[in-house]
């Protein structure tokens, strides 16, 4: 299979729209309820993670 190599500025738009995502998907799941399960603490963690490492690789295209 030949890949094509992406421009640095779809590049960036693609970060971003993943981080838009993630942000989204963040308002869902974080959602404050009076006890938090295992699995959404679990899940709220890994998400700020994946934020968080978009957001070091967008800055790192600047």
């Amino acid at each position: 299979m030949i890949n094509q190599i992406q421009s640095s500025s779809s590049w960036s738009d693609t970060l971003k729209a993943r981080k838009e995502h993630l942000t989204a998907l963040l308002k869902i799941v974080d959602i404050k309820t009076v006890k938090t399960t295992t699995v959404q603490a679990l899940t709220i963690n890994l998400i700020k993670e994946e934020m968080s490492y978009v957001e070091s690789k967008l800055k790192g295209r600047s």
